[in-house]
């Protein structure tokens, strides 16, 4: 398989997603949404993407990881046009459900494909560039489609963000090729036939591993979703100035971004359980800090901390769970893994809201006690596995 070209695809595709995530609020409200009919339009995306990652994962297993993301790309392209003929929230909302739905494909099948086409030793590093790609384009999305609102209207910007979805779905469907042996598969064949095998006490260990891995997913989601929700409103409150926030946030993702190639390298050389305390680490430093913060300057620190922790967090839970499943659970672990993600997303700001109304400190607390709660856990397992070696 052609990585640059599936490289490509990615930075292509995510600025497209990048360009909608910052439309679709403005253009909400542009048909008379209020802020809870925003909230709602905005949400419609997550329940979707949430509901159909597991199955997205099943059918790259069924139907090949190629056509499977294809398919997904092409249903966003001719989903997104649909949103420049609704005429009122109601409509957005539904129109964004089937584009959840076509979406998950997205974020889900290339973790699947760069799974199928490494080592495993080499995971954590090649998983790394899948979310550092994706990352790019995410980053400059939000800036072309606040640049695109302001130039053309809506309607043609809905139409540009259709035609780099087709565009893209081409070049998967037509540029990418299967090979019939991936250098993994080796590998992959030896777990499957030790997955068949193994007696039921490893069996329920390797169920154990998995259930970690997906609430360690959770809890980074928790994280991530109470610094695009609660942080911003904190920031602003003590700030005062709008483009400070927007900058402490931009610090945010650009440091999550290209934290992911570094840490997945870093996982395996260290391995994956002490990336894993390191991140948990950095994500109760982080959030520490924000207990205390009163100037730019450490929310600044606190916000890079943080988003080296849940990036760090992301990309070696995912080569951990890679190498847990078999070559024929890997679509369905990558959804599952997904499914955790949107669970915590939903989470974390309903959490933080709860907390912050007590008081923004007790909201950052409550993240440093999850942390530490993850890392005492990661420990654990780890003490249990040296033990039983």
């Amino acid at each position: 398989m052609n990585l640059k070209l599936l490289y490509s695809v990615l930075v292509i595709y995510s600025v497209n997603v990048g360009i909608i995530v910052t439309v679709i609020p403005l253009y909400s409200n542009s048909l008379g949404a209020d802020e809870v009919a925003v909230g709602l339009v905005v949400s419609a995306y997550a329940v979707a993407y949430v509901a159909a990652s597991p199955l997205w994962g099943k059918a790259s297993d069924l139907l090949g990881r190629k056509l499977a993301l294809g398919i997904g790309m092409l249903g966003c392209s001719f989903v997104v046009p649909f949103f420049s003929l609704a005429t009122d929230p109601s409509q957005l909302m539904a129109i964004r459900l089937f584009h959840g739905l076509a979406d998950a494909s997205f974020w889900i099948v290339p973790t699947i494909i760069i799974t199928d086409l490494s080592l495993p030793l080499e995971r954590g590093t090649a998983l790394g560039r899948v979310g550092t790609f994706q990352g790019v384009g995410f980053i400059i999305g939000p800036f072309l489609g606040g640049l695109l609102v302001e130039q053309i209207d809506y309607v043609r910007v809905f139409y540009i963000c259709s035609a780099l979805a087709f565009s893209t779905a081409l070049l998967v469907i037509l540029g990418l090729r299967e090979r019939s042996h991936n250098v993994g598969d080796e590998c992959s064949s030896k777990i499957d036939d030790a997955h068949t095998q193994i007696d039921p006490e490893s069996r329920a260990r390797r169920r154990k591993r998995f259930a970690i891995g997906y609430l360690h997913t959770v809890l980074s989601a928790i994280f991530f979703g109470v610094i695009v929700s609660q942080f911003v409103l904190h920031a602003n409150e003590i700030l005062g100035q709008e483009y400070l926030v927007g900058l402490l946030l931009t610090s945010y993702y650009v440091v999550e971004t290209f934290i992911q190639a570094p840490a997945g390298r870093l996982s395996d050389i260290i391995g994956r359980p002490s990336l894993i305390l390191l991140a948990f680490a950095m994500c109760t430093l982080g959030f520490f800090i924000l207990i205390f913060t009163s100037s730019f300057a450490l929310f600044l620190i606190a916000i890079v901390v943080i988003g080296g922790g849940i990036g760090g967090l992301y990309v070696s839970l995912t080569a951990l769970l890679m190498n847990v499943a078999s070559r024929a659970e890997r679509g369905l672990t990558a959804g599952m893994q997904n499914l955790a993600w949107g669970i915590g997303y939903f989470l974390g700001p309903a959490i933080g809201g709860v907390a912050a109304a007590y008081s923004f400190g007790a909201m950052y607390m409550f993240c440093v006690i999850a942390s530490v709660i993850g890392g005492a856990l990661t420990l654990l397992q780890r003490l249990s596995n040296a033990q039983r070696s």
